[in-house]
């Protein structure tokens, strides 16, 4: 998470390998959600999946069954986090920034989108029909080309590999960090927190409105900024794990106050900092138990994009 012999602040480590694990678990509890898929027959089939107790395994995991997409607002919160981190104290240009991204996501992006083309032309050749996702026209082809699924309301719904939908409106929230960046080094959690809640204005706001631009956005921008509000929170209690363990604790509390109170609109960023800062303290705690883990953070991405076009080829096989 950060460049060798680059300066740190004290007290924080230079690789945080739980909280990358912890995107990888994430990554993993989206693989359960998509368990679902299996039993489409094709992709207009979504009315037809039986109910979570006939699922394998119901009794252990039917919280993921039904709740696992809700892992990929903690991919957000893991993002924020991770890249205040790296960019806090690291100077970096524009064309720099945006290499360093499209070197990560665009390659594995760009070999699934083709594969999954390929499977889908053979199911529309031999079957008439689409696996999994309808939306898989010139179209659609053309705004996967450019990441721009999720973030532009030229998409009619999700085309192709569709869980590249979350890392398309991430995409937006990659240029609204860039453009703060200074503001986040100089005002730090005011800043973040400031642009965190205007985002979250903007993707409620009924006034709003923007021409091409879907609002879902600043759902993620609000998200990814609240990532960076936690690194702050977690920068300010450094050299205190009492402290850290405490902000966990409280975030958790609140959490487990709000289902009993059968509220849920604070449930998922409550959650996420208290998982985040959790992962964060077993970074400064346990940190050689981390590095083990470290593969499970670095292969988050390829399992994400990887595993829904398995399942096509599974599917048409079947078929």
């Amino acid at each position: 998470m950060a460049e060798p012999g680059e300066r740190q602040e004290s007290g924080v480590p230079p690789y945080f390998d739980w909280v990358d694990a912890l995107r990888g678990i994430a990554a993993l509890i989206v693989v359960v959600f998509h368990y679902h898929h299996f039993y489409l027959q094709d992709y207009r089939g979504r009315g037809e999946i039986p109910a979570i107790a006939e699922f394998p395994y119901a009794s252990i995991l039917s919280p993921l069954y039904p709740y696992g997409a809700n892992a990929v607002e903690l991919f957000w919160v893991i993002s924020g986090f991770v890249f205040m981190h790296v960019y806090l104290r690291k100077k970096t240009s524009f064309g720099g920034f945006w290499l360093a991204r499209f070197a990560r996501l665009y390659p594995l992006h760009f070999a699934t989108l083709l594969f999954v083309a390929l499977i889908q032309a053979i199911n529309w050749s031999a079957f008439g029909t689409w696996q999994i996702y309808g939306e898989n026209d010139l179209r659609h082809f053309g705004l996967q080309l450019f990441l721009a699924t999720n973030w532009s309301n030229l998409s009619r719904g999700l085309s192709f590999n569709g869980p590249i939908w979350s890392v398309s409106v991430e995409i937006a929230a990659y240029m609204l960090f860039f453009l703060g960046i200074w503001a986040l080094r100089r005002f730090r959690l005011l800043a973040a927190g400031v642009i965190c809640a205007v985002c979250l204005i903007l993707s409620q706001a009924d006034w709003f409105d923007p021409p091409f631009i879907r609002k879902a956005l600043f759902v993620c921008a609000a998200y990814f900024f609240f990532g960076s509000c936690i690194y702050f929170l977690f920068l300010a209690c450094r050299g205190r794990r009492t402290l850290i363990g405490t902000g966990m604790a409280a975030f958790a509390g609140t959490a487990v106050l709000m289902v009993l109170a059968g509220q849920s609109w604070l449930l998922l960023p409550l959650v996420s900092a208290g998982l985040i800062l959790g992962a964060a303290l077993l970074d400064l705690t346990a940190g050689s138990l981390g590095h083990r883990l470290k593969h499970l953070g670095d292969i988050s991405y390829s399992l994400y994009l990887v595993h829904v076009p398995i399942q096509m080829v599974f599917l048409t096989v079947v078929d």
